[in-house]
């Protein structure tokens, strides 16, 4: 299993808050049978909030079917609110396989980030053209909540991504200053010969200079000790002894 990053660690942060933003909105709204938002992950619509197991449900069913209003406002950022779902056939079985999990009538409001389609909200009601006016004016306030949160947390992942990028950059530099070190007090090499060393280990190996410098770390060390490393002073050089 591969380290967890910062990226990775805003994830579940994110769900937990669209989880908690559609509970808040069912709560608003009243008498309505779900609320649930989806987001587009990898090109692909995830389910990521959701304030009754209903609307979970009725969700997966049009990932199943493949069409339906919540996946054209995720793909064209287009809104759509459908009165009666159980004799609407624009969407194939998806329509009569909500209404007979309970989903009478729905609305689906895009989320827009950047200009762009990138999650949608939306609200399910069990009653044949069950949401009012005022309802969908609601449901459009917490999707411009759900765009803010999107948007947020997007931002958040890109530095979080820049940060392990650099962080991993610094431990292979770390490392590789380690054998050169070790390669110069072992051989008696300057540090740019100890790293030309390296270099053309990694060529004749195909692999990473990186992956070489932790074998020749590992091979200084003996079985309960640690390695052994020659340090720098600020030009780089290894001081004799």
């Amino acid at each position: 299993m591969g380290e967890t990053t910062a990226a990775d660690a805003l994830v579940p942060k994110l769900s937990d808050y669209l989880d908690h933003l559609a509970a808040s909105a069912h709560e608003r709204l009243g008498e309505v049978a779900g609320v649930a938002v989806t987001l587009g992950v990898s090109g692909a619509p995830m389910t990521v909030g959701s304030s009754t197991g209903l609307a979970l449900e009725v969700d997966l069913i049009q990932y199943e079917v493949g069409t339906g209003p919540c996946l054209k406002a995720l793909k064209e950022g287009v809104g759509t609110y459908v009165p009666d779902l159980g004799s609407d056939g624009r969407w194939g079985e998806y329509g009569r396989r909500a209404a007979a999990r309970g989903a009478a009538s729905c609305v689906s409001i895009p989320v827009l980030v950047r200009g762009d389609p990138t999650a949608v909200l939306k609200v399910y009601s069990g009653k044949i053209d069950g949401l009012s006016a005022y309802q969908q004016r609601t449901a459009g306030c917490y999707a411009a909540e759900v765009a803010g949160g999107v948007a947020l947390a997007r931002s958040l992942t890109e530095q979080a991504r820049e940060l392990d990028d650099r962080s991993a950059a610094m431990d292979s530099r770390r490392v590789i200053d380690m054998a050169i070190g070790i390669l110069m007090e072992r051989a008696a090499l300057g540090p740019a010969e100890a790293f030309d060393l390296l270099r053309r280990q990694s060529q004749a190996s195909n692999t990473k200079v990186r992956d070489v410098a932790r074998k020749v770390i590992s091979s200084a060390r003996g079985p309960n000790e640690t390695a052994r490393v020659a340090p720098f002073n600020k030009r780089g050089i290894a001081p004799r002894p």
